[in-house]
Order: structure tokens, then sequence, then C-alpha cells
């Protein structure tokens, strides 16, 4: 890829506006971002102080270095960062994460037409594996909070929207280091559920489909209130 051609732009307009106008022209065009050099020249600013606007925009992924090579502009995987703040959040008020699963309910389920409409045979395949694996672990009583994870990943995965698929993410991350995995009466009946859910994912049963998804939400609300209630907050 040529590296993109910066303009010359209004001095009084920030270094940070300018950094920010060259990256958009980077996602536009898909062009390697500037070098420090040309950079510091079309700015006219010293390089030190370019790396200190630069460093907010890599530390946050959407732009990354590799050696030998340089600077590109990227989408970046926010999923991390969300978790990392609101789990210091939910240290502080656990009482949150009915909040994140509402929200979660409302982006899946909401979701489900184009997600079935779009799944394809190696999604299905993942899904109905995923569904064989909670099946026996719940036979052993084990928690199978990863396979649950990774069944809705996929099933969502299909949507193509990489935004949705973050924040399902950032959910199940929050989910599983909350210790709720570790309550739960009826490990069976939730790898039935996951099943019923496969079976209608593959006969495209939208109706049926919303109707199990709203009894797993239903049944995420009670494990989240019992663990709060066991924890006293």
């Amino acid at each position: 890829m040529e590296p993109v051609k910066t303009e010359k732009m209004p001095v009084e307009r920030s270094l940070k506006e300018k950094t920010m106008d060259i990256i958009t022209i980077c996602l536009q065009k898909g062009s390697k971002f500037p070098s420090e050099a040309q950079l510091a020249k079309e700015f006219c600013v010293s390089r030190t102080a370019l790396r200190e606007v630069l460093s907010p925009f890599e530390a946050s992924g959407i732009i990354t270095s590799q050696q030998g090579s340089g600077r590109y502009v990227q989408m970046p995987d926010i999923s991390e960062q969300i978790a990392d703040i609101w789990g210091i959040l939910l240290r502080a008020k656990p009482g949150l994460l009915m909040d994140f699963l509402e929200i979660r309910s409302i982006l899946e389920i909401n979701s489900l037409k184009k997600a079935i409409s779009r799944v394809d045979a190696m999604q299905l395949r993942h899904l109905g594996e995923q569904v064989h694996i909670m099946k026996q672990k719940a036979a052993r009583g084990e928690a199978f909070v990863t396979e649950d994870s990774k069944f809705h990943r996929t099933l969502f995965e299909s949507t193509g929207n990489v935004l949705l698929q973050q924040l399902l993410t950032t959910f199940w991350n929050l989910f599983s280091t909350s210790h709720i995995n570790k309550i739960h009466s009826d490990l069976v009946k939730v790898a039935s559920q996951h099943e019923k859910i496969y079976a209608a994912v593959i006969r495209q049963d939208l109706p049926l489909l919303k109707t199990l998804m709203k009894e797993q939400f239903a049944d995420a609300r009670y494990r989240i209130a019992q663990f709060l209630l066991i924890s006293g907050t």
C-alpha cells in the first residue's frame, strides 16, 4: 500500500485534530500511516511532540506498529478496553450486571433475524460442537461458561457486525470474572436450552428462537439476582 499523502491544514488546528484527519484518510483509503519524519515535517513539530500525540491512538489499537514496516491504521478491538473500565465499575457496583444483561438481550434478540439468515455451514457445525460439549459437561455437573460464550459469539458472528461481536465479548469477559457461573441449579436444563436454540437456528424459526432466547435471559437474570443476594450487594 502506498503511504497516504498528507494535506496542508490550518495552523490553528491542533496536532491531535490533524492526526485524526490522517487516521480517517487511512481508514477510508486503506493506506499506510505516514512515517514520523513525514508527519513531523508536514506539521512542523518535533518527533517527541508527535509521539506524544500518537501514543493514545496506539494504546487504543487504532494505530499499530509493525517492526521494519512502519505504522498502520486498523479497526480496533475495543472489547478488552471496555471490559477493563466496566470491570472496575462492577467491583464498586455489582448490580450493574443487570444493566449489562439488559443491553445484551436487546442487542441479541434484535439481531437474530440477520444472524439466522446469514449463518453458514461451518458456523452451524461449530454451534453443534459447543452444544455437544455443554451437554457432556452438564451431565458431569460441570459449568460451561466458555462454551456458552463461544455459542453466542459464533451465532452473532454471522451478522458481520464487528461492534456487536465486541460488545458481546465484553459481556462474557465480565460474566466469567464475576463467578456467576458457579451459581446454577440445573445445568442440564441450560444445555438443553442451547440444543433447542441450535435446532431453531437450523430451521430458521425466528419466533421460537426469540422465545428461547428470552427464556435464557430470564435464567441469566435469576442467576445474577442470586449472585447479588449471596454477595450481599
